[in-house]
Parts: C-alpha cells; structure tokens; sequence
C-alpha cells in the first residue's frame, strides 16, 4: 500500500511538473516505454487472485532447476568461478497493446530457449538475472524473436534490479544514452515468474551485437576475408581464449590488465563462431594502430593522430554519459568498442547496475571526475580539441538531456508509469531494506548508512544524487582543461583528482 500511495503523490507530481515543463524532444527512433506505452482500462473481468499487470509479462518454465551462479572451483586468484550452464526452457511472453496481461492469455510469444543466470557481482543477489537464448525445436539453431518491438534476436538479458531499489537506473540510463549516441541497448520493463513462482520486476535489454535488421549497425562479416565489421567487448579476463586478443596498449605495458578485479581484457564479440585467425589478427592490428596513434608525438594530427581511427563524437558521447551517470566501470568493464568496414571505432554502453553512487564498496561522491584518467581517455584529454568538444557537448546536454527538471520528471513519470507493479515487485522482495533478514545480511552498500531503509529513500537518494552531480559538473567541468596544458612531453603523471 505504501508503494501505492507514492504511486499517486508522483502522478500529481508529474501532472504539476507538466504545467510548468516541456519534455526534450525524443528521437523518432527511441521507444520510452513509460512515455508510449498506450494507458489500459482497469481490468475488473477476473478473480482478485488472477495475477495481473499492466506491463508485458513473461513466463519461464524450465525443463530442470536453472544451475546454481557459482562453481564450486576457484580460477588463479582465488576467485569462485561463475557457472555458465544453460538449461532448456519454454518461454511465454504476454504483451497485449490495449489490455492488461494474466497467465491465462494467448502469449504474442511461445518459444523454446536456453537459459542461464548472468552478471558478475550481480549474481549472488537473491534476485537473480538472466541470459536468454531463444532457439527453434532442435534446441541448437537459434531463433530470433521480438520483445515488446525490439529488433528480433535470438539472445537477450533480463537484468533483475534488486541492489537499485529504485528498479529503474538502468531504465534510464539506457534510454538518455540511447537519445544522446548512435546506438545503446533499447529496454522493455515486464513483470515475470520463473516456474510457476513470481519473480518481480525485470527488465529486457538488448544485448551489443550485429544483428541484419537493427542492434549495432555494421556489415556483416565475410569470413573469406580478414578485413571485417567487429565488436570487441572491454571487460574481465575471459575463459575462452580463443577470441581473446592484446592490443598495443596491453602488450607495451601503456595500459594494464592486472589488479584484484583483473579488468581491461579485449574479447571479440563479433565476428564470433565465424572467427577466422586471419580477422582476429587484422582486428587485433586494427586497434593497435589507433592506440599507437594515440600514444605518439602525433597524436591531434588529423591524418596521423588519433583523430584518423575513431568517431570522436562517439567518444565524447560515451565519456559524458558515463561521467554524468558516475558509472566507473566504463573503459575498464562493461564498454563495447565496435566498428564498421569503412568507418571509424565507435564506442556503445552498458551496464548501469551502479550509476548514481550505487557501488557497494564505497561512496562515489557526486563532487568528482574519473574516467578522463582511465584507458584511452588519459591521453584524450591531452588534446585541447578534445577537451574543447567535451566541454561544448556538455553544455548543450544541459540543455536537454542532462537538464535537472527534466530528469527529475522522467523519473516521476517512470515511476507513476510502474505505478502497482512496484508494490508487486516489493511484497515478493521488501525484506531487501532491512538489514538483516533470517540471519543474512543486505545492507550491500557500505557504509551501511547508504542502505534506504524504503522506495521513498530510494528515490529521494537518487534524485540527490543527480542533483549534486549537476551543481558540480556546472562549476567544474572546465578543470579538464588542466589536462591538455602545453608540453613538450605526454607525461601520464598527471593531477589525479578535480
């Protein structure tokens, strides 16, 4: 009930806020699922115990138990290796444009799939999230399926949001970098049960990679031939070597993988059971001579520097949304780098479980700047044009999609738009704002004063948040021109803290 009354104070909320504000234009592209979804009647026609929603509804049957997060083994540093066995699962998707949806309907989608947990830290949270892999009959060939209008693709996440009370930071996140860059990941809330038990609220996400009709635009690889279309992804040390590669930046010590969280490995994602040895070197050739060119006496040179391998737009773009957002695992995990024949490297988000001062082990402060000393960035911002175009991008974000009124309504609005499903999501999971429940502990976030105590903490945490983050970019974003000062020598000793 208490999520339901906040439900009603944000519904007024937005109605007072639209009196007196007007929406950023959104991309023709760019679906906001709380802005377009069509408004459904009440719906009076069942039982009060028929489950009931508003939001698209998926239920998973699994032909056996989805395999436990964990291996009961440990890689060479002593960490618990994830378990990434699949199971065989029917998958039933009920997403009616006009009426609520009930387990009794005639699902728009009645597939057979594969199905696993995923995430990294995410995985020993009790609500877990899911890969998906959508496959025809033979349980081999996959099978691509659309969700709630998404480009049809065999394979999607359903990312459970269980530390983010608020259920909805990667909701947004995804949707103002997916209005601020070429392409991010496009996003569906739904409600969803995983054999016959309610599981809360999920959403789908797009995962990067090529797909003919939409995803990341590039061509389609030809493995005939060693020039290709690729994506890499940066993140953790891979198991599967056979697509892992070292860049120049690796190989010559520039940049380094090691570290507890073992962070900074190249992986190709695409071209992948494809892959020939051939395109696995000229993709591993092909970012070595960005970075070599980044790392030279050359480096502003518009024919020889940086400038010639990669869409500087693309970078400024993704640097800002991550910078805004306090979303530190960007460069070094959780970043895509992709680029198309005849192109230049573009860069695509993803993962926003912590954004907005969400890490466990420690606070973000909203009164800082990171990644402009991280992985490629660090030498970046030694270009004053780069800075320039930084600097200019943020102000015109201000703008728009970095307004404060304006984030502040889309989340009102996201959240009036959830409206029941919240108390749903809660009744199944509320035990997740107290401290301590049957003996465990989930007060993730230390100091253990971060830890809301209720979704009204959550949001007003959020909100803060953004709000602080906004006065200090305002008045500091002009200190990364410290970083591009006249010098004969690119030193990387450089100030470590703004």
């Amino acid at each position: 009930m208490k999520y339901r009354i906040l439900s009603i104070f944000v519904i007024v909320s937005v109605i007072l806020s639209a009196l007196g504000f007007q929406n950023v234009d959104t991309k023709k592209n760019r679906y906001h699922q709380h802005l377009q979804a069509l408004e459904k009647p009440v719906c009076t026609e069942h039982e009060d115990d028929v489950f009931c929603t508003h939001l698209p509804l998926m239920n998973i049957t699994t032909d056996e138990p989805v395999p436990a997060p964990y291996l009961s083994v440990m890689d060479r540093n002593g960490n618990i290796l994830k378990n990434d066995e699949m199971v065989g699962a029917t998958i039933q998707y009920f997403d009616s444009e006009t009426e609520n949806n009930h387990l009794t309907d005639t699902p728009v989608v009645d597939e057979r799939a594969m199905i696993r947990i995923r995430g990294a830290s995410s995985r020993k949270y009790d609500k877990h999230g899911y890969l998906i892999k959508f496959k025809k009959d033979d349980m081999v060939t996959g099978q691509k399926v659309s969700l709630s209008g998404m480009t049809p693709d065999s394979e999607w996440a359903l990312h459970g949001p269980f530390l983010d009370k608020t259920l909805i930071r990667n909701y947004i996140c995804y949707n103002l970098a997916g209005e601020i860059m070429d392409y991010a990941p496009n996003v569906r809330f739904c409600e969803a049960f995983l054999n016959g038990e309610y599981i809360g609220v999920y959403l789908i996400v797009e995962k990067p990679e090529f797909n003919e009709n939409g995803r990341i635009e590039i061509e389609k690889t030809n493995p005939k031939v060693d020039t290709t279309s690729y994506i890499v992804q940066i993140d953790r040390e891979s198991q599967d070597e056979s697509a892992s590669i070292e860049t120049f930046a690796t190989y010559s010590y520039i940049m380094a993988n090691t570290g507890a969280e073992r962070r900074g490995y190249y992986h190709i994602e695409y071209p992948s059971a494809t892959l020939t040895e051939g395109q696995k070197q000229y993709i591993e050739s092909d970012i070595s001579r960005f970075e070599k060119a980044l790392y030279s006496y050359d480096y502003s040179d518009k024919h020889n520097g940086y400038k010639a391998y990669i869409d500087v737009d693309s970078f400024v773009d993704y640097f800002l949304i991550n910078e805004f957002t306090l979303n530190y695992d960007a460069m070094g995990l959780s970043t895509f780098l992709y680029r198309d024949i005849g192109d230049k490297m573009k860069l695509c988000v993803w993962d926003f479980n912590s954004a907005f001062d969400y890490y466990e082990f420690s606070v973000v402060s909203p009164e800082t700047f990171s990644l402009q000393n991280s992985m490629w960035y660090s030498y970046l911002f030694k270009d004053r044009e780069f800075v320039d175009r930084v600097v200019k991008r943020y102000h015109e974000l201000r703008k728009s999609y970095f307004n404060e009124e304006y984030l502040m309504n889309y989340i009102d609005e996201t959240i009036a738009y959830l409206g029941p499903a919240i108390d749903r999501n809660y009744e199944k999971w509320g035990y997740s704002f107290e401290s301590t429940h049957n003996g465990v502990v989930y007060d993730y976030l230390y100091p253990y004063e971060r830890n809301p105590r209720n979704y009204e903490e959550a949001v007003a945490q959020l909100k803060n948040c953004i709000s602080e983050r906004i006065i200090h970019m305002d008045s500091h974003i002009d200190r990364l021109y410290t970083l591009c000062h006249d010098s004969l020598n690119k030193s990387i000793n450089y100030q470590k803290e703004n």
